[in-house]
C-alpha cells in the first residue's frame, strides 16, 4: 500500500486500538504514581517548570529579563493550572493524551516511510514504552516537545514527494514551534534547507522557494520570543539562555557527562541558578546580562575543547556511550527507581533502549538506499543525538529519539521477516550477529556509574525530611548508604535529619563524613558551623569555616559561615571585617548585609545598620519572607534610633 492512500476502515480500527491503548497505559501508570510522594510535591526541573505554571495561571511575573529556559512547556502547563485549578492529576491525564498523540505520530511517520504494518509495529513499540510513559507523567519537557517533534519531522517527510512552498511553510511553523520547547532542534535546519535543494537539483531554483519557505515558518514561529527577550527582557535572546551554562556543564574537567551541575555551585535548582551567575560576574569582574552569562560559559567550554583536543574528543566518546548504553541515567530522579518502584505496570512492559538501540541500527542499516528520501529521517536522529552528546546526557534528553528509534526497529524485524521468509539465510545470520553484538555492548554499563538504589532511596529521605519527618528520613538515608557509602550528599542529609531530631553527635560524624569525600562543600560546611556554635565548639567550627572560605571564596554563604563564628565570639571588628569581604564579592547578598545591619545595631551603630539593613531589604534574592520582614523591622528599628 502506497504511503498516500487512506487508511481502510479495519486499518483504523487497529491504529484508533494502539492509540487507545497508549492512553490507557498512561493513565494507569499516573493511578499507579500517585503513590510516589513527588507526585503531588514535585522538586528540582518539575517545581520550576510548576512555579513558573502557577505564575502564568495567576497572570504574574516569573523571572525578570529574557527567558531562561524555553518558555512553550510552561505556557502549556500554566494554561492547564488556570483553567482546571491546582490539582496536578489533571494536567498528567492530558499529558498522557499527548502520549497519546506520540504514539498516532509514529504510525504516520512509519507508514510513510515504509508501509502500514511497519507503522503498526512502531506504534506498539511506542505505546508500551515505559520510559515514555513515565516521562508523560513527569512535569518535564519531553511530554510536550515528543509530539511536537514527530509532527513536525511527518510533515517534513511529505516534502520528498510534494515539496511545495505551502507543505514546507507548514513543516516550518511546527519545527518553529518545536524549537519554544526544545531550541536544539534548530541545529537541523541548515541540513533540511540543504535538503529541500539537493532534492530540486539540477534545478536549484525549485528548491529555493520550499526551503525559504521553510525557515520563514521557523521565524515566524522563533521571532516574537526573540523580540519579547530583547524588549521586555531586556537582552538580545534568541530563545533561552542557559545554553552556554549547559555546555559548560556537559564540558569541563570535573564533568562526568550526566550530572547537570555547574563546578564550584551548591545543588538545588535555584541555587545553582544563582551560583552559576555569580561565579561568572566574578571571573568578568562586572554585572552580566543573561545572555553574556551564556556567553562567558561557552568560552569557558569552548576554552577546555581547544585547550585539550584529545581530552574533549575522550569526554565526547565518553558522552556518546552514555547515550547508548542501555540505562536511564536519572537527572531529577532515579528514574528506574521511581518508575518501577511505585508501579507494577512499567515492570511488565518491554524493555526500552536495550530493545530498540540495536534494531534501530539494524534498520538504520537496511534502509542505506533509500538515504535521499528518507533523509528527514535518519538525520533528524543523528543531529539530535550529537546535539545531546554536545551538552550532557540523561534519560529524558535521550527520550525524544525513542520513537525514531521505534520506526527503524520496525523495519528491520520486518526486513528479518521478510528474508526468514525469503529463505535468505546469510543476511539472516550476518543481522543476528550483529544484533547480539550490539545488544551485548549496549548491556556493558561502566564500572563508575552507580547502579545501586540509592538516589532513590535518598530522594525518599528528602521528601521525609521535608515533611519535618526526621526520623523517617534518617532511616532512608542510612538505607541510601548502606548500598552506597561514598554518596556523600546522603551523608549530609542524615546529619541534617539527625539534628533536627536532637541527635547532635551522630549528626556531627555524619557531617565530617560528608566533609571527609567533598572537602570544604559550602552547605555541609555550614551546617557543621551552626552545630558547632551550637555545641559551643567554636575552635572545630571555625577550622572548618575557614576550610569552606579558602575552597569556595566566591560564594556569600562562605563569608557567611565565618562571620557567624566571629559573632559567636563576639569578636565583632572580625565579623565586620569578613562580611565586608563577602559583600566587595556580592553586594547585594541578604544574609551578609542582614548580619552587618545586626552587628551595628548591637554595638549601638544604628546609622550604619540603616545603611546594611536597607540594602538587605533591597536585596532580589531574600532567603524568606520572615528574614525579609526580620529586616523590615530592624530597618525601621534602627532608623528611628539614627540620629545623624
Amino acid at each position: 500500500m502506497s504511503t498516500h492512500e487512506h487508511l481502510q476502515p479495519r486499518q483504523k480500527v487497529i491504529v484508533g486500538g494502539i492509540v487507545l491503548l497508549a492512553f490507557l497505559l498512561r493513565l494507569v501508570y499516573l493511578l499507579e504514581a500517585q503513590a510516589s510522594p513527588y507526585f503531588e510535591s514535585p522538586i528540582m526541573d518539575p517545581l520550576y517548570h510548576l512555579e513558573w505554571a502557577r505564575a502564568i495561571a495567576g497572570g504574574q511575573t516569573f523571572q525578570e529579563g529574557p527567558f531562561f529556559r524555553a518558555p512553550l512547556y510552561p505556557w502549556f502547563l500554566g494554561t492547564l493550572l488556570r483553567f482546571f485549578g491546582e490539582g496536578l492529576l489533571l494536567p498528567r491525564v492530558f499529558q498522557a493524551g499527548l502520549g497519546a498523540l506520540t504514539t498516532l505520530f509514529t504510525f504516520l511517520i512509519a507508514r510513510r516511510a515504509f508501509e502500514f504494518r511497519v507503522g503498526v509495529l512502531a506504534a506498539l513499540l511506542v505505546a508500551t514504552n515505559w520510559v515514555l510513559i513515565y516521562f508523560d507523567g513527569e512535569l518535564l519537557i519531553p511530554t510536550l516537545s515528543i509530539p511536537i517533534n514527530l509532527g513536525a519531522l511527518w510533515l517534513t517527510m511529505r516534502l520528498a514527494r510534494e515539496p511545495s512552498a505551502r507543505n514546507a511553510g507548514a513543516a516550518g511553523l511546527t519545527w518553529g514551534l518545536a524549537a519554544l520547547a526544545r531550541p536544539n532542534v534548530l541545529l537541523f535546519m541548515p541540513l533540511l534547507f540543504g535538503w529541500l535543494l539537493w532534492r530540486a537539483r539540477p534545478r536549484l531554483r525549485s528548491g529555493l522557494l520550499p526551503a525559504l519557505a521553510l525557515t520563514g515558518g521557523v521565524l515566524a514561529m522563533i521571532l516574537p520570543i526573540t523580540f519579547y527577550n530583547s524588549i521586555v527582557g531586556g537582552d538580545t535572546v534568541l530563545i533561552s539562555s542557559q545554553a552556554g551554562v549547559n555546555l559548560w556543564i556537559g564540558n569541563n574537567p570535573a564533568s562526568d557527562g550526566s550530572t547537570a551541575i555547574v563546578p564550584g555551585t551548591r545543588p538545588g535548582w535555584w541555587e545553582g541558578f544563582h551560583d552559576s551567575i555569580a561565579l561568572a560576574e566574578q571571573a568578568e569582574g562586572r554585572e552580566l546580562a543573561p545572555s553574556e552569562v551564556s556567553s562567558h560559559y561557552t568560552g569557558r567550554a569552548l576554552d577546555f575543547i581547544t585547550g585539550d583536543p584529545s581530552a574533549a574528543a575522550g569526554h565526547f566518546l565518553w558522552k556518546l556511550r552514555l547515550f547508548w548504553m542501555d540505562w536511564e541515567l536519572g537527572n531529577n530522579a532515579d528514574v528506574q527507581f521511581f518508575a518501577f518502584h511505585f508501579s507494577r505496570l512499567l515492570r511488565y512492559l518491554p524493555p526500552s533502549l536495550g530493545l530498540l538501540g540495536p534494531l534501530a541500527l539494524l534498520g538504520l542499516w537496511m534502509c542505506r538506499r533509500r538515504a535521499g528520501e528518507l533523509f528527514p529521517l535518519w538525520a533528524f536522529t543523528l543531529v539530535y543525538m550529537l546535539s545531546v552528546v554536545l551538552f550532557f546526557v540523561c534519560s529524558r534528553y535521550r527520550a525524544p529519539v525513542l520513537p525514531l528509534y521505534a520506526v527503524l526497529s520496525s523495519f528491520a524485524l520486518f526486513s528479518l521477516y521478510d528474508q526468514v521468509r525469503a529463505r535468505q539465510w546469510m543476511p539472516v545470520g550476518v543481522s543476528a550477529v550483529c544484533l547480539s553484538a550490539l545488544a551485548v555492548m549496549m548491556q556493558q554499563l561502566p564500572s563508575k556509574l552507580d547502579t545501586t538504589e540509592a538516589k532513590g532511596l535518598w530522594a525518599l529521605g528528602i521528601h521525609e525530611l521535608a515533611q519535618d519527618r526526621p526520623r523517617e528520613a534518617a532511616r532512608y538515608f542510612q538505607e541510601c548508604l548502606a548500598v552506597n557509602p561514598g554518596y556523600w550528599i546522603a551523608h549530609k542529609d542524615l546529619g541534617l535529619a539527625q539534628q533536627a531530631a536532637g541527635d547532635l553527635i551522630d549528626a556531627k560524624q555524619s557531617y565530617e563524613r560528608a566533609l571527609q569525600i567533598k572537602p570544604g562543600d559550602l552547605q555541609v560546611s555550614s551546617l557543621m558551623v551552626d552545630l558547632c556554635i551550637a555545641r559551643e565548639d567554636l575552635v572545630t567550627a571555625e577550622e572548618v569555616a575557614a576550610r569552606s572560605l579558602q575552597v569556595n571564596s566566591a560564594f556569600s554563604l562562605a563569608y557567611d559561615s565565618m562571620s557567624r563564628v566571629q559573632i559567636a565570639r563576639k569578636n565583632w571588628d572580625a565579623a565586620r571585617a569578613i562580611l565586608g569581604e563577602g559583600l566587595k564579592r556580592s553586594p547585594a547578598d541578604f544574609m551578609l548585609n542582614f548580619r552587618l545591619g545586626a552587628i551595628e545595631l548591637q554595638n549601638d551603630q544604628p546609622c550604619r545598620a540603616v545603611e546594611a539593613f536597607g540594602r538587605a531589604v533591597a536585596s532580589p534574592q531574600p532567603p524568606s519572607q520572615a528574614l525579609l520582614q526580620a529586616a523590615h523591622g530592624a530597618w525601621k528599628q534602627a532608623k528611628s534610633a539614627c540620629r545623624p
